[in-house]
C-alpha cells in the first residue's frame, strides 16, 4: 500500500520555461533553526515579485496532479514520535477569531454551511458562500516547487499574535527531501475565499514558512505534514486576520472527534470527475485514529473523498458553536502500491501534537 500527497501542479510543464521570473532577493533569505524542531525559511519574492508572476494564465494551470508515492513500511520507519501513550490530552488551545468591521471588506456573518448538514459527508459537496464566517477564512494557495512547476493546495487563517499566519500541510512549503534551503516553495501567494478565478478578499503574500524538521528532513507523515506561513502585511487593508477571521485550534494528542469537517480546493476525487480545483468544497463527519493497532501512528482519518489539491485545507471542529478550531491538515490518501489507484475515500492528517505546537509558537514570534 501507498501513500499519495494530494498537492496539485501543472499539468504541461514544458510551457512553463518563459513564464518564470528571475528571483530577486529583497532581503536576507534563507532556512535556518527555529524553536527546537522547527525550521524556518524567509521568502526571497517581494509583494510585487509576487503579484506579477501569478497571472491569470498561470494559476489556472496550477491544477491536479499526483506527487511522487510513498511506501507504507518506509513511512512508519520514518516516524518521529515516541510510541503512543493512553493519556490523550489537548496541548494547545486558542478560540476562533471573527473578522473586525473593516469598511468594504468584511465578511458577512450568516450560519455556516454545515449546520444543514444533519449527517455524514464523505462525498464532498461545494461550499455554497465562499465569503461567509468561516468559509472565508480558508482559500487556495498558489506556490512554485523549487524546479519551478506552478502547484496549488489548500491554506487557512489560524489565529495568531501576528494576525497574518497561514496552516497548511508541510508538503505545500517544502518537499520533505532533506534538501534544507533548497527544498522550499517560491512565490508563496494566498487568494481566500478564492472561486472560479474570482478573488474577493484580494490577493496576500508569503514573508516567512514554518515546518518541523522531521518533515523537512525526513518526510514523516504521521506527525509531521503540517507548516505555518507568515503573510506580508498589505499596506492598505493591515493584516488578513482583521479582515476576514482566524480558525481557532485544538492541538494535542487527541484522534477522535466528532462534527469535524475538512475543506479543500480538489483537482480531483475519489470516483470523482466533476472536480476541477476552482471551488472550495467541503466533507462533514467524524475523526479517528487511523490505525489504532499500530502504536506509533495517530493520524487522523476522515472520510472524504477529495483528492489533489486539498492538501492543507484544515479539518476542524466546532463550526456549529461558531468556534472552528482546527484539529489537522489535509495530508493524503491510501493508493495501490502497483496501479497507483486511490483505494477508498479515507483522507488522512498528520497528527496535530507536539510538532503543531511548536510550529504554531515559532509562528507566533513573529511580531513585525
Amino acid at each position: 500500500m501507498n501513500i499519495q500527497r494530494i498537492a496539485a501542479t501543472a499539468a504541461c510543464a514544458a510551457a512553463l520555461v518563459g513564464g518564470l521570473l528571475s528571483p530577486t532577493a529583497a532581503a536576507a533569505t534563507g532556512q535556518h533553526q527555529g524553536l527546537p524542531g522547527v525550521d524556518v525559511h524567509t521568502v526571497k519574492e517581494s509583494a510585487a515579485q509576487i503579484d506579477a508572476h501569478w497571472t491569470p494564465e498561470r494559476m489556472k494551470r496550477a491544477l491536479a496532479h499526483p506527487e511522487p508515492l510513498l511506501k507504507t513500511d518506509a513511512r512508519r520507519k520514518g516516524s518521529s514520535r515516541a510510541p503512543q501513550q493512553q493519556d490523550r490530552h489537548a496541548t494547545a488551545t486558542a478560540d476562533a477569531v471573527q473578522p473586525k468591521a473593516v469598511s468594504g471588506r468584511t465578511a458577512p456573518s450568516s450560519a455556516t454551511t454545515l449546520a444543514a448538514a444533519a449527517t455524514e459527508i464523505s462525498v464532498a459537496q461545494e461550499v455554497p458562500y465562499s465569503t461567509s464566517f468561516p468559509n472565508v477564512m480558508v482559500g487556495k494557495l498558489f506556490f512554485d516547487k523549487p524546479n519551478g512547476d506552478p502547484f496549488s493546495c489548500t491554506a487557512s487563517v489560524i489565529v495568531s499574535n501576528n494576525k497574518r499566519t497561514l496552516w497548511t500541510a508541510g508538503h505545500c512549503v517544502h518537499l520533505g527531501d532533506g534538501s534544507g534551503d533548497a527544498g522550499w516553495s517560491k512565490n508563496v501567494e494566498f487568494v481566500p475565499g478564492y472561486k472560479d478565478g474570482q478573488e474577493p478578499w484580494g490577493r496576500w503574500y508569503g514573508d516567512k514558512m514554518f515546518a518541523p524538521n522531521a518533515w523537512t528532513a525526513s518526510h514523516d507523515s504521521e506527525n509531521a505534514d503540517l507548516a505555518a506561513i507568515v503573510l506580508k502585511s498589505d499596506a492598505t487593508y493591515g493584516n488578513l486576520q482583521d479582515n476576514v477571521g482566524g480558525l481557532g485550534y485544538v492541538f494535542g494528542s487527541v484522534t477522535d472527534y466528532s462534527d469535524a469537517a475538512t475543506y479543500g480546493y480538489p483537482g480531483d476525487g475519489y470516483h470523482r470527475t466533476d472536480m476541477t480545483g476552482q471551488r472550495m468544497m467541503f466533507c462533514y463527519g467524524n475523526t479517528e485514529d487511523a490505525d489504532p493497532w499500530w502504536p506509533t501512528d495517530d493520524r487522523l482519518k476522515m472520510d472524504c473523498d477529495m483528492g489533489h489539491g486539498a492538501s492543507g485545507g484544515p479539518m476542524f471542529i466546532g463550526a456549529l458553536n461558531y468556534n472552528p478550531q482546527i484539529v489537522g491538515a489535509n495530508s493524503h490518501y491510501e493508493s495501490d502500491a502497483t496501479t497507483g489507484e486511490r483505494l477508498n475515500d479515507d483522507l488522512f492528517s498528520s497528527l496535530h501534537d507536539d510538532q503543531a505546537v511548536a510550529v504554531i509558537n515559532q509562528a507566533n514570534t513573529i511580531t513585525s
